[in-house]
């Protein structure tokens, strides 16, 4: 039978397939059923960087006496629900529960003193950081070389903080995004996370007002991690994992082939159930069987584009030539 240990960040992992940071991860029974179900690791539900500041004020006003503070406020956070306090807990939690390794998630956009919050994080046992970099960037007056600059203080900051490795989580909107990934790579990141997705708003014709959604993601969607994990493999240090649009064994099997080192799961276990990671490793293993190979080692990167005959197949003649094929 195929091994499917695996190195992610220098932790090892019984397997590729890491419970990603959602709903499902804020519980300490959810992570206990991903470890049974052959989870290699999971990634706790992000602490924001929003909680922060919100901690923040409500201690403010608790040590004011609470002369302003109004309970029905949507901001106000109670002083018994500070919620990085809570976090900590949960990290601690996490790690008397569970044998896999537990990765923390911060959620921010800006420098700041947050960073504070990264280094309890360490302290409370956590294996690993995921530092999630999720900002709708939408000023006009603000360059996209203000934004690289703002989102590299912020890893270096945190860098700098903590001993344990660490992931960035990027989305895909960069105008460059190999050489942002190899900026990143020098400030020393041991992973790199592809691809955050952006909640979309709509609108309601009913209420004339934005209308929040939620929407799992697509299978479709994971051809863009896997067309950037084949193209940065092997030109970065940082380990690469893919999420987005990953639901099976074979969605799985390809980004190992494209590069990826670990796969994270969220929307195919938000759809199908926690055990489903047992169909999927069950599945993995079986190909792997069928021919002849004994380690994922032995599959990784091998599709990546400086593996593959026609490397372009990743980049835009491929693009043109699918266009012109199908007159589209």
């Amino acid at each position: 039978m195929a091994e499917l240990v695996t190195e992610y960040m220098g932790l090892a992992l019984p397997s590729p397939l890491v419970l990603a940071s959602c709903a499902l991860s804020n519980r300490i029974e959810n992570l206990q059923a991903a470890e049974g179900h052959g989870a290699g690791a999971v990634v706790l539900r992000s602490l924001f960087e929003e909680q922060l500041e919100s901690a923040t004020s409500a201690l403010e006003e608790e040590l004011l006496g609470g002369a302003e503070s109004n309970p029905e406020a949507r901001t106000y956070f109670p002083p018994q629900r500070v919620g990085p306090h809570d976090y900590m807990s949960l990290v601690e939690r996490a790690k008397r529960a569970l044998e896999i390794p537990v990765i923390a998630s911060l959620n921010c956009a800006a420098p700041g003193s947050w960073t504070e919050y990264a280094r309890d994080i360490e302290q409370a046992g956590a294996d690993a950081l995921e530092v999630n970099l999720y900002a709708v960037e939408a000023d006009p007056a603000v360059s996209a070389g203000e934004v690289e600059a703002r989102y590299l203080e912020i890893v270096a900051a945190v860098r700098q903080v903590v001993r344990i490795p660490i992931a960035v989580k990027l989305s895909p909107y960069f105008t460059s995004l190999a050489n942002f990934a190899s900026r990143l790579d020098g400030l020393g990141v041991d992973g790199i996370v592809l691809f955050n997705r952006f909640l979309q708003p709509d609108i309601s014709l009913e209420r004339m007002a934005a209308a929040p959604t939620m929407t799992p993601s697509a299978p479709a969607e994971a051809l863009l991690p896997l067309r950037w994990i084949a193209l940065l493999h092997g030109r970065v240090r940082a380990h690469l994992a893919a999420t987005t649009g990953v639901y099976d064994a074979p969605g799985v099997l390809k980004q190992i082939l494209a590069g990826a080192q670990v796969v994270q799961l969220a929307s195919a276990l938000m759809k199908n159930g926690i055990p489903h990671l047992g169909k999927v490793l069950a599945g993995i293993e079986d190909w792997l069987d069928r021919r002849g190979i004994s380690t994922l080692d032995e599959l990784r990167g091998s599709l990546s584009q400086r593996e593959v005959s026609d490397p372009v197949a990743f980049e835009r003649a491929q693009y043109v030539h699918l266009i012109l094929s199908q007159n589209i």
